[in-house]
């Protein structure tokens, strides 16, 4: 219950009442009476993308291709089992090694690539591979939004630790550390 002072102070901004009792409510928003779609703010994506709104929520059940955010540089696997980056005019949404559905296996989440049934992991080191044909507590991944907008994709390190999945010194590859800038956006297909 907020105190008969406060509630002076504040009732010009917030009204309403039901049934004599006081209900604190915005009277407008920022986006007017309503939300209408077409008011929100979006972020468009550079032409090699085509335009689309920043990051989809990754979510079991969608496809999607794994973007570094900073880069443009598009996540996929390699023949080898590797994970590279590749270049944003190379991909497209029928390249398959591009691909990566998002599944479930215990309320975690993790990424196969359809082409080779393979998950998103680690090789036991801080490589970063798509050699799994089983997802394991390897292949799990946390996808931490991010203050900054998109995410930060974290795996296990053994039962007790997280770490960061990143950009490699070369900057074509993925690793894992303790700390790390590297951001991803996910492109739903």
């Amino acid at each position: 219950m907020v105190p008969e002072t406060e509630r002076d102070d504040i009732s010009d901004t917030f009204s309403s009442t039901v049934d004599g009792d006081s209900i604190l409510t915005p009277t407008t928003s920022d986006f007017g009476s309503g939300c209408d779609a077409s008011q929100l703010p979006t972020i468009i994506g550079d032409d090699a993308w085509g335009g689309y709104c920043s990051s989809a929520i990754p979510w079991p059940g969608n496809t999607y291709i794994i973007i570094n955010k900073d880069t443009r540089r598009p996540l996929y696997r390699h023949h080898d089992g590797g994970v590279y980056f590749g270049k944003p005019e190379e991909t497209s949404t029928a390249a398959a090694r591009f691909q990566w559905l998002c599944v479930e296996n215990n309320n975690h989440i993790g990424f196969q690539n359809p082409q080779s049934g393979c998950y998103l992991g680690h090789s036991g080191k801080d490589y970063a591979v798509a050699s799994a044909c089983l997802m394991k507590e390897w292949e799990y991944i946390i996808a931490r939004p991010h203050p900054k907008g998109g995410y930060q994709l974290l795996s296990q390190h053994w039962w007790h630790t997280l770490k960061l999945f990143t950009v490699d010194d070369e900057g074509n590859g993925l690793v894992r550390r303790m700390h790390g800038t590297t951001l991803f956006e996910f492109k739903k297909l």
